[in-house]
């Protein structure tokens, strides 16, 4: 018997939240013979974490030893316990060099209503959709249609949050 992390996943690889108000994200990179078109580029099992708790779970059921390769599944139906009113678009920048850029978005009920009633269109946890890109330049070509598409929107109103703006100005 193997802990997951040896048999299923070859590497995996925490993505921080880039603030507070954002979740974390794990990537689990599969072994080649796990590959194939259901995950983010063909590779990465993508997983939301949503506290620290989650994390430690996820941790002990990767290592937990088995006989038999198991999806680390145990958070993607999981209800999320963030509630927001507004969209929430997180980047994430590779923790590593090799690991891919990745970009989550946390639709408020209306959205996430609406992805419930379509046919094939899931949201992890019921409110987070997530995208993978080799390059930084995809990431922004993607997140530029994003925001055109959202700017269509009446009654949308788009800030863009970073760390930046997020920090009060002061001295040290």
């Amino acid at each position: 018997m193997y802990p997951l992390s040896q048999t299923l996943a070859r590497e995996r690889m925490l993505y921080a939240p880039p603030m507070i108000a954002a979740p974390s994200v794990m990537l689990i990179d599969m072994p080649v013979r796990h590959r194939g078109g259901g995950l983010a580029l063909g590779r990465y099992y993508a997983i939301i974490l949503e506290t620290d708790e989650e994390r430690a779970e996820l941790d002990r059921f990767l290592d937990e030893p088995r006989s038999a390769a198991v999806a680390p599944d145990l958070l993607d139906r999981r209800p999320s316990a963030m509630v927001a009113d507004n969209v929430l678009i997180s980047r994430y920048e590779p923790p590593e060099e090799g690991w891919p850029w990745v970009l989550v978005c946390r639709w408020p009920e209306p959205y996430s209503r609406v992805a419930r009633d379509t046919p094939g269109c899931d949201m992890a946890r019921g409110c987070y959709t997530m995208e993978v890109f080799e390059h930084p330049e995809d990431l922004e070509e993607h997140s530029i249609a994003l925001l055109e598409q959202l700017g269509t929107k009446r009654g949308l109103s788009i800030r863009m949050l970073t760390p930046r703006s997020l920090s009060r100005s002061g001295t040290a």
